[in-house]
């Protein structure tokens, strides 16, 4: 009895064994995350075991602007950048080696939101007279260079303003950004979820400018589809091409249980567990953040809209030089 007992521990001490290794061989894939909604279909598929079923093992590092996002990824520390593609555009506009291998999200992600004293003249007018008051204000942005900056300068343009007529300030990400809008450092942010719900729940701010309920320049609106990136070393890329199939199919699988109505509850239930700011009401606000942007989460981008993103920038003399974005995406 005392032998059959030894081989039966010893079989499933062999198997735990083999699981661990099996565990380990997994290549390891660090991938850039933001607070809030941040990666969320990362987020997913490390809650839901699709990254093990891919063949790798998922890790998120917070890094809250995508500018340092590329840096950081392009020094090693990461393998994965994900942001606005204006930040990928301007790095294959400055030859930087990188490959666009999927998405995250695909149509604009940031608005701009007003503190709630912040008084604008020609609000009532909606978007683009809204933009004329803008002028002489302070507009917070993630990191001067982001995203986030170039599309304010896309936005002013449209109404005949200039990145001269406004002050910008490096305000960081929601945690900090946020309370630099409410106590009046800043008079309007460009910014991402959940400081959609937070405006909603907390009553400190409103969204004067909303690119997701199709407010905002036609360039910005092109950009719909592929606006957002995720890119790799190409070299990288290049070494490790079972990796990056494993990456898209992790993706995949996210996507497709994201986008399925039936699931959100249980994104939901994943996002609270990771959403990574204190504030009142935060359970209440992820919900409102979510349900604004969950159809906005998908793994697959188009090019032509990413290009839509570079020749934005090109016209608004934002790029050194004019961009073809199709080399920089993996097929």
């Amino acid at each position: 009895m005392m032998k059959k007992t030894l081989i039966r521990w010893m079989s499933m001490a062999a198997v735990a064994t083999a699981a661990v290794s099996a565990a380990q061989a997994q290549p390891v894939v660090r991938f850039q995350d933001y607070p809030g909604t941040g990666n969320l279909l990362v987020r997913v598929a490390q809650a839901q075991g699709y990254c093990e079923q891919a063949g790798i093992r998922c890790e998120l590092r917070t890094i809250p602007a995508a500018p340092l996002g590329m840096q950081t990824m392009l020094s090693g520390d990461i393998e994965v950048f994900f942001g606005p593609t204006e930040v990928a555009a301007a790095a294959v506009a400055r030859k930087a080696p990188i490959s666009i291998i999927a998405a995250g999200f695909v149509d604009p992600v940031f608005f701009m939101a007003a503190g709630a004293k912040t008084e604008l003249a020609t609000e009532k007018e909606g978007y683009p007279g809204v933009v004329k008051s803008f002028k002489g204000k302070k507009i917070g942005v993630t990191q001067r260079g982001s995203g986030a900056e170039f599309q304010v300068i896309d936005m002013l343009a449209d109404a005949g303003l200039t990145a001269n007529d406004v002050t910008f300030v490096a305000v960081g990400a929601l945690d900090t950004a946020f309370p630099a809008l409410t106590r009046g450092q800043v008079d309007l942010i460009m910014t991402f979820p959940p400081a959609d719900g937070m405006c909603e729940v907390l009553k400190a701010c409103r969204l004067v400018v909303d690119p997701r309920k199709g407010q905002g320049p036609k360039s910005m609106m092109a950009t719909r589809g592929g606006a957002g990136a995720m890119a790799v070393k190409t070299e990288w890329a290049a070494a490790n091409p079972q990796t990056v199939a494993a990456v898209r199919k992790m993706l995949d699988m996210s996507d497709a249980f994201v986008a399925n109505p039936a699931n959100f509850g249980k994104t939901l239930e994943i996002l609270r567990k990771t959403f990574a700011l204190q504030l009142p009401n935060a359970d209440q606000i992820a919900e409102v953040s979510l349900r604004n942007s969950i159809s906005n989460f998908k793994a697959r981008g188009t090019v032509p809209a990413m290009q839509a993103v570079a020749d934005g920038m090109s016209e608004n003399k934002l790029l050194p030089v004019k961009v073809d974005m199709a080399p920089a995406v993996l097929p």
